[in-house]
């Protein structure tokens, strides 16, 4: 018996449509994808990605027209499951749908809009406000990172049902290893994201700025782009800004790199991370809820001043650090496989398992 999924986004665009795309690939047996999306104006879209869904609709920009357009889809797909990604489809969905037997209601919020830091406090808590409300309504949060399990668990008096659906790669590991580039020229740190707050590139900056600061030549690279100013001001902070380019070359770029810094100010679960890792390129993140528990090492509060030291005692040293910091991060996400994925996506949409 096929089990019919309505995947619904007000963003098609960034990180979304990978993890989606995940989802389909590593999705039990016998559950049929349609999509329900808003693609924004400029974003870059992958078409082959649409090949992916047995059918394809807009969603609406309005959030009167997206509630409207999910009852359509969900009546023309027959979906038994409608699963919303992102804090602003989960509310449509619910908004539009009740969840019952008949159509369960799944969410992932790809990181709560209430965790945004650029945004007031009064409307932070008006984002709670909705998200407690609403809880009342959904069948199963899919949360893609371990903090964000902890914070949907906390969400309403009734406990939702909560699965840690962990975020993989989209692309199966090289057959061999990419070799580090040589310590002999400048250190190579970038960086992969849209320039805005969330991303906070400014912090990147300072990041190289205090390697330069303790005698390392360093090339920072940012790959991706943002409104113009965000660009200049990285720009004139000594970051090479390659704007928007083909993933495939984002995955060469990576292979390159000598370090991978990640310093987002809040995340659901970054798929760069997960792409700098697979490519064998030591990785500094912030420390944020995202990565729940991670070993000081692997942050860039706590592991950058290692790495400075290491590069500056010399090759074999800086080479045993990658090698611990890559060991690290092969153990923190060792359940972020798809056969992983692919269980816990069969719990999360009550589907039978099969051996």
């Amino acid at each position: 018996m096929t089990t019919t999924v309505l995947h619904v986004t007000d963003c098609y665009a960034g990180g979304i449509p990978v993890a989606i795309e995940t989802y389909v690939r590593n999705s039990p047996p016998g559950v049929e994808h349609h999509l329900l999306a808003q693609v924004p104006a400029g974003a870059s879209v992958d078409d082959a990605m649409f090949e992916r869904f047995a059918s394809v609709a807009i969603l609406g920009q309005r959030p009167t027209d997206a509630v409207r357009a999910i009852r359509r889809a969900r009546r023309r797909t027959g979906a038994d499951i409608v699963h919303a990604h992102s804090s602003f489809a989960g509310a449509y969905a619910r908004l539009g749908l009740r969840n019952s037997s008949r159509t369960r209601i799944v969410y992932t919020p790809h990181c709560y809009a209430f965790e945004r830091a650029d945004i007031s406090a009064p409307r932070r808590r008006l984002y709670r406000a909705v998200e407690w409300l609403l809880s009342f309504n959904v069948g199963t949060i899919a949360a893609c990172s371990e903090g964000e399990a902890a914070a949907s668990e906390r969400r309403g008096p009734l406990r939702p049902r909560v699965v840690h659906v962990p975020n993989v790669v989209a692309h199966p590991r090289p057959s061999a290893p990419t070799p580090r580039p040589s310590v002999d020229r400048p250190l190579l740190v970038t960086s992969l994201g849209r320039l805005a707050p969330q991303k906070d590139p400014a912090r990147f900056a300072d990041a190289a700025a205090s390697i330069r600061a303790r005698g390392i030549d360093v090339t920072p690279v940012w790959m991706g782009s943002g409104p113009d100013d965000a660009r200049v001001r990285l720009e004139r902070a000594g970051v090479h800004v390659t704007g928007w380019i083909p993933h495939t070359e984002v995955a060469s770029r990576l292979a390159q790199s000598d370090v991978y810094l990640h310093t987002a100010a809040w995340e659901g679960f970054p798929l760069a991370v997960l792409e700098a890792v697979q490519a064998g390129v030591p990785t500094l993140v912030r420390r944020i809820d995202a990565f729940g528990d991670l070993p000081d090492a692997l942050t860039v509060e706590g592991g950058l001043e290692a790495m400075i030291f290491s590069r500056h005692a010399g090759p074999e040293a800086f080479a045993a650090w990658a090698a611990a910091n890559t060991a690290g991060w092969a153990e923190r996400l060792r359940d972020h496989t798809p056969a992983r994925q692919r269980l816990a996506l069969a719990d999360a949409y009550r589907v039978p398992q099969v051996a």
